[in-house]
Protein backbone atom coordinates (compact mmCIF):
# COMPACT_ATOMS: atom_id res chain seq x y z
CA UNK A 1 0.00 0.00 0.00
CA UNK A 2 2.87 2.34 0.83
CA UNK A 3 4.37 1.87 -2.66
CA UNK A 4 1.00 2.59 -4.30
CA UNK A 5 0.55 5.83 -2.28
CA UNK A 6 4.11 6.98 -3.06
CA UNK A 7 3.65 6.18 -6.77
CA UNK A 8 0.31 8.04 -6.88
CA UNK A 9 1.80 11.07 -5.07
CA UNK A 10 4.74 11.18 -7.49
CA UNK A 11 2.33 10.99 -10.45
CA UNK A 12 0.25 13.89 -9.10
CA UNK A 13 3.37 15.98 -8.50
CA UNK A 14 4.61 15.40 -12.06
CA UNK A 15 1.13 16.23 -13.38
CA UNK A 16 1.07 19.53 -11.45
CA UNK A 17 4.50 20.50 -12.77
CA UNK A 18 3.44 19.67 -16.34
CA UNK A 19 0.26 21.76 -15.98
CA UNK A 20 2.22 24.69 -14.57
CA UNK A 21 4.71 24.59 -17.44
CA UNK A 22 1.97 24.49 -20.08
CA UNK A 23 0.16 27.44 -18.48
CA UNK A 24 3.32 29.55 -18.53
CA UNK A 25 3.68 29.11 -22.29
CA UNK A 26 0.18 30.32 -23.18
CA UNK A 27 -0.62 32.85 -25.93
CA UNK A 28 -0.80 35.79 -23.54
CA UNK A 29 1.20 38.93 -24.32
CA UNK A 30 4.91 38.44 -23.82
CA UNK A 31 5.33 42.10 -22.97
CA UNK A 32 2.63 44.74 -22.56
CA UNK A 33 4.14 47.74 -20.79
CA UNK A 34 3.18 51.40 -21.08
CA UNK A 35 4.70 54.06 -18.84
CA UNK A 36 3.42 57.63 -18.75
CA UNK A 37 4.24 60.82 -16.92
CA UNK A 38 1.39 63.28 -16.48
CA UNK A 39 1.38 66.36 -14.28
CA UNK A 40 4.70 65.27 -12.78
CA UNK A 41 3.48 61.79 -11.76
CA UNK A 42 4.68 58.58 -13.42
CA UNK A 43 2.50 55.48 -13.78
CA UNK A 44 3.23 52.10 -15.38
CA UNK A 45 0.52 49.92 -16.95
CA UNK A 46 1.19 46.24 -17.58
CA UNK A 47 -2.03 45.58 -19.52
CA UNK A 48 -1.30 47.60 -22.67
CA UNK A 49 -2.69 46.30 -25.96
CA UNK A 50 -2.61 47.10 -29.66
CA UNK A 51 -5.43 47.09 -32.19
CA UNK A 52 -6.02 48.07 -35.79
CA UNK A 53 -9.08 49.83 -37.13
CA UNK A 54 -10.56 50.75 -40.49
CA UNK A 55 -13.61 52.84 -41.29
CA UNK A 56 -13.91 53.54 -45.00
CA UNK A 57 -10.58 55.05 -46.01
CA UNK A 58 -9.58 55.89 -42.41
CA UNK A 59 -7.08 53.42 -40.90
CA UNK A 60 -5.73 53.52 -37.37
CA UNK A 61 -3.42 51.91 -34.87
CA UNK A 62 -4.73 51.89 -31.31
CA UNK A 63 -2.60 51.61 -28.18
CA UNK A 64 -4.65 51.24 -24.99
CA UNK A 65 -3.82 50.69 -21.34
CA UNK A 66 -5.87 50.53 -18.15
CA UNK A 67 -8.37 47.79 -17.48
CA UNK A 68 -11.02 49.88 -15.76
CA UNK A 69 -13.26 52.63 -17.03
CA UNK A 70 -11.97 54.87 -14.24
CA UNK A 71 -8.34 54.81 -15.31
CA UNK A 72 -7.26 54.33 -18.93
CA UNK A 73 -5.17 55.72 -21.76
CA UNK A 74 -6.07 55.61 -25.43
CA UNK A 75 -3.50 56.57 -28.07
CA UNK A 76 -4.74 56.59 -31.67
CA UNK A 77 -2.42 56.99 -34.65
CA UNK A 78 -4.28 57.47 -37.94
CA UNK A 79 -2.12 55.32 -40.22
CA UNK A 80 -0.99 51.74 -40.58
CA UNK A 81 2.79 51.71 -40.15
CA UNK A 82 5.67 52.87 -37.98
CA UNK A 83 6.29 56.61 -38.10
CA UNK A 84 5.71 59.96 -36.42
CA UNK A 85 2.08 61.01 -35.93
CA UNK A 86 1.71 64.65 -34.76
CA UNK A 87 -1.40 65.53 -32.75
CA UNK A 88 -4.31 66.23 -35.07
CA UNK A 89 -4.62 70.01 -35.67
CA UNK A 90 -7.56 69.91 -38.11
CA UNK A 91 -10.80 68.16 -37.15
CA UNK A 92 -11.23 66.76 -40.68
CA UNK A 93 -7.71 65.33 -41.10
CA UNK A 94 -7.32 61.60 -40.49
CA UNK A 95 -4.01 60.99 -42.29
CA UNK A 96 -0.69 60.52 -40.45
CA UNK A 97 -1.98 62.34 -37.33
CA UNK A 98 -2.90 61.23 -33.80
CA UNK A 99 -5.12 61.93 -30.83
CA UNK A 100 -5.01 61.06 -27.14
CA UNK A 101 -7.57 60.45 -24.41
CA UNK A 102 -6.52 59.83 -20.80
CA UNK A 103 -8.83 59.31 -17.83
CA UNK A 104 -7.49 59.39 -14.29
CA UNK A 105 -9.28 60.01 -10.97
CA UNK A 106 -12.61 60.53 -12.75
CA UNK A 107 -11.34 63.30 -15.06
CA UNK A 108 -10.92 62.95 -18.83
CA UNK A 109 -8.03 64.71 -20.58
CA UNK A 110 -7.59 65.10 -24.34
CA UNK A 111 -5.05 66.69 -26.66
CA UNK A 112 -7.93 68.70 -28.19
CA UNK A 113 -10.86 70.87 -27.11
CA UNK A 114 -13.65 72.97 -28.57
CA UNK A 115 -12.59 76.58 -28.39
CA UNK A 116 -15.39 79.10 -27.81
CA UNK A 117 -14.09 82.68 -27.66
CA UNK A 118 -15.53 86.03 -28.74
CA UNK A 119 -12.99 86.25 -31.56
CA UNK A 120 -12.39 82.56 -32.39
CA UNK A 121 -14.21 79.26 -32.12
CA UNK A 122 -13.77 75.70 -33.31
CA UNK A 123 -11.47 72.74 -32.91
CA UNK A 124 -8.17 73.40 -31.16
CA UNK A 125 -5.33 71.05 -30.25
CA UNK A 126 -2.11 71.10 -28.28
CA UNK A 127 1.21 70.30 -29.91
CA UNK A 128 2.55 66.81 -29.47
CA UNK A 129 3.10 63.48 -31.18
CA UNK A 130 2.97 59.72 -31.03
CA UNK A 131 6.10 58.15 -32.48
CA UNK A 132 5.83 54.46 -33.39
CA UNK A 133 9.37 53.13 -33.86
CA UNK A 134 8.47 49.45 -34.39
CA UNK A 135 5.18 48.06 -35.66
CA UNK A 136 3.92 44.68 -36.87
CA UNK A 137 0.08 44.53 -37.15
CA UNK A 138 -1.44 42.62 -34.24
CA UNK A 139 1.97 41.50 -32.98
CA UNK A 140 4.27 44.37 -31.99
CA UNK A 141 4.21 48.08 -31.20
CA UNK A 142 6.96 50.13 -29.62
CA UNK A 143 7.33 53.87 -29.36
CA UNK A 144 6.95 57.11 -27.44
CA UNK A 145 4.43 59.92 -27.00
CA UNK A 146 4.69 63.49 -25.76
CA UNK A 147 2.78 66.75 -25.69
CA UNK A 148 0.13 68.36 -23.53
CA UNK A 149 -3.43 67.45 -22.55
CA UNK A 150 -6.48 69.54 -21.64
CA UNK A 151 -9.12 68.78 -18.98
CA UNK A 152 -12.22 67.89 -21.03
CA UNK A 153 -14.49 69.48 -18.38
CA UNK A 154 -12.54 72.70 -17.89
CA UNK A 155 -15.00 75.63 -17.83
CA UNK A 156 -12.37 77.86 -19.50
CA UNK A 157 -13.30 77.46 -23.18
CA UNK A 158 -11.10 80.17 -24.63
CA UNK A 159 -7.59 79.48 -23.29
CA UNK A 160 -7.63 76.41 -21.03
CA UNK A 161 -4.52 75.33 -19.13
CA UNK A 162 -2.75 72.21 -20.34
CA UNK A 163 -0.64 69.65 -18.50
CA UNK A 164 2.58 68.04 -19.76
CA UNK A 165 2.23 64.44 -20.89
CA UNK A 166 4.82 61.91 -22.10
CA UNK A 167 5.67 58.24 -22.05
CA UNK A 168 6.61 55.09 -23.88
CA UNK A 169 5.08 51.76 -24.82
CA UNK A 170 6.52 48.35 -25.64
CA UNK A 171 4.00 45.65 -26.56
CA UNK A 172 4.73 42.19 -27.98
CA UNK A 173 1.96 39.64 -28.50
CA UNK A 174 2.72 35.96 -29.19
Amino acid sequence: MKFKTTFLSAGLLIGLIACQQSQESSDSPEKATLTLTFNGKTKTYRDASISEGKLGSIVSIGITAGSTGDDYLSLTAFGDQAGTYPYKQDIGNYTQVSQVEYKIDGTVFNNYFTQICPDKSGYSSSKGEIKITEYTPGKRAKGTFSGALFDANNPEECNPDSAAFSGEFDITVN
